[in-house]
């Protein structure tokens, strides 16, 4: 039975095909074994009574629905899965519950325009760190590899290292969290000691002040600040490196921060995308990414963000994610 992804496809739903067809073959039933002998050449000649009896474990099932979507492989469909859910904007509403920060219409049609331009921060990360880049100091946030958000500036030397950015290319500048919201004179004691390089899309005009679309690229850690061209401050920088360690208790970490994750995000307006982007993740950008969208104070994702090594990374992340969590549940 070849069947097509829907336009908006979701893991968790094939999850539950699976789950159902695995349901079906132990029940012996008729068209659940029949389907089974269809997608997978293993039990192609086994009669109903052969397949019912047949060792077979939720792997298969996976498999076979794989193959009901013509994909050779359960892992081929979560790519695939993730390349479409990657392709589609998230909703206006989701951008803005992850963001508790309304903007307005123009900043969202360009986030809907410039989607489709992510490639060009792929690109990105994959070249040269460069050694200087245009400063923004983030009063109240901090900015992860792997986010695409908007943000709003209004200090002249922020302004202008937006303009320089845009005149670069590729067009990318440094974000560093400020460690104290009120600040205005920013030097570099005032930021905390990691942050990230950002990609540029555009910048919308907001009378003096400007809505900025951004992705971030990677880690990135102040060396030092300097004076730069028509008012704004540049970020002397270097490469952060995220020591792996043991891959199997990374995932094992990974697996434990997506379980505590998963049921923040399904309460989302549309929290199925953020879901679906959890069960894609590797560990460190599953990290990052969780951390990215928790509401808790800049010096605890700022200390996740100075921590070198992923076991750590994740262990923080968990942490904060059990937190809140618990306050969520907690009775008011």
């Amino acid at each position: 039975m070849r069947r097509d992804l829907p336009t908006r496809p979701s893991l968790d739903h094939l999850k539950k095909q699976a789950k159902d067809l695995l349901d079906g073959q132990q029940r012996g039933d008729e068209e659940a074994l029949s389907r089974i002998r269809e997608a997978v050449p293993a039990f192609a000649r086994m009669s109903d009574e052969e397949l019912a009896r047949a060792p077979f474990a939720l792997h298969d099932a996976q498999s076979a629905i794989a193959r009901e979507y013509g994909h050779k492989s359960w892992n081929d469909l979560r790519e695939e899965v993730a390349a479409r859910i990657a392709s589609q904007p998230p909703s206006e509403e989701l951008m803005k519950a992850l963001l508790n920060l309304p903007f307005p219409e123009a900043v969202s049609t360009a986030l809907k325009e410039n989607w489709s331009r992510r490639p060009e921060a792929a690109g990105v990360a994959k070249g040269p760190l460069p050694g200087v880049l245009p400063l923004i100091a983030m009063r109240n946030a901090l900015f992860t590899p792997g986010a695409f958000a908007p943000i709003h500036v209004s200090r002249a030397s922020s302004i202008a290292a937006v303009l320089a950015a845009l005149a670069r290319k590729p067009a990318t500048l440094a974000l560093f969290s400020q460690r104290a919201e009120e600040t205005e004179n920013v030097d570099a004691e005032a930021l905390h000691p990691v942050g990230c390089e950002a990609f540029v899309y555009v910048s919308v005009p907001d009378g003096e002040r400007a809505w900025v679309i951004l992705e971030g690229v990677r880690w990135i850690e102040l060396v030092s600040l300097e004076a730069g061209p028509s008012g704004a401050q540049v970020a002397r920088v270097r490469a952060v490196h995220i020591e792996p360690g043991d891959a199997a208790e990374a995932d094992t970490l990974a697996e434990a921060l997506r379980a505590r994750a998963r049921p923040l995000a399904s309460a989302l307006p549309g929290g199925q995308r953020i879901v679906a982007m959890l069960d894609e993740l590797e560990a460190g950008p599953l990290a990052d990414l969780i951390i990215a969208n928790l509401p808790v104070p800049v010096a605890e994702k700022a200390r996740y963000a100075s921590e070198p090594r992923l076991a750590e990374r994740l262990r923080i992340a968990t942490a904060l994610t059990e937190a809140l969590a618990a306050t969520a549940a907690a009775p008011r």
